[in-house]
């Protein structure tokens, strides 16, 4: 899955992070999670029982499990973005990692027209906790992930990574070289910077993106030379990838 570590301890202890996300990046992320949100409700709209019951693409998942996750996402988002506004934090997930995981089994085994009915106001309820969060809180707004206090201000990159790569897991027929292209470089952006340390060990890679120049990464002799277009590599940096010509990667 693409979540966060799960985050037990909901308290700050008064600790704060200064934002580390442009606020017009910021403005123009959350423009991009509201269409990717209509855009997946649209797609989802004429979906069935059968359907929803059918293979995800994700191991053991259905439909349905995809479809609830990204629910429960939007809640655990708008969860902490309650809490940053009142100055203080939240964990992502309450009850931790087997709530969160109890909470899509239970979502998964409901009706298509319920599971979509959920996914509507829970991405609506975020859409208004993103609405209502000032800059300030943006600014100044963290959480806690893992052991350390980070700053809030990507979250709705974070939420839009969700909505994109889930809608491919569905295996509904949109792949990623339907991804918004702003989507795409603002998450290469993130994720290219950490390539060497996933690739395997001893392994260099000499990487061209669309018309870029080559970027080499990785340690020891370059073991192979590749272009491919912006979408191809993100999908391969997430593990959505079966190009052969492409090293498997660690966990990111």
């Amino acid at each position: 899955m693409l979540d966060d570590p799960v985050l037990d301890d909901p308290v700050l202890e008064g600790q704060r992070t200064m934002s580390a996300v442009a606020p017009a990046d910021r403005v123009a992320d959350i423009a991009g999670v509201v269409a990717s949100h209509r855009a997946l409700e649209e797609a989802c709209a004429g979906l069935d029982d059968e359907t929803v019951r059918a293979p995800s693409l994700l191991p053991e998942w259905s439909v349905g499990h995809v479809l609830t996750h990204v629910a429960r996402n939007a809640d655990s988002f708008g969860r902490v973005l309650d809490a940053a506004r009142d100055g203080e934090g939240s964990a992502q997930y309450p009850g931790g990692q087997a709530s969160r995981d109890a909470d899509i089994e239970a979502g998964a085994a409901r009706t298509a027209a319920e599971i979509l009915a959920d996914l509507a106001s829970s991405d609506a309820r975020l859409e208004e906790a993103l609405a209502a969060t000032t800059e300030d809180v943006w600014s100044t707004g963290a959480q806690l992930r893992g052991d350390s206090v980070v700053t809030i201000s990507d979250l709705p990159l974070r939420r839009w990574q969700e909505v994109e790569v889930h809608r491919v897991d569905l295996g509904l027929g949109y792949g990623p070289e339907q991804w918004p292209e702003r989507f795409v470089e603002r998450r290469l952006e993130v994720m290219l910077p950490g390539l060497a340390t996933r690739l395997p060990a001893g392994m260099a890679l000499e990487l061209r993106v669309d018309d870029r120049p080559p970027l080499v990464v990785g340690d020891g002799p370059v073991e192979a030379r590749v272009q491919r277009p912006s979408h191809a590599v993100l999908a391969w940096l997430y593990g959505r990838s079966t190009d052969p010509q492409l090293p498997v990667l660690g966990a990111w």
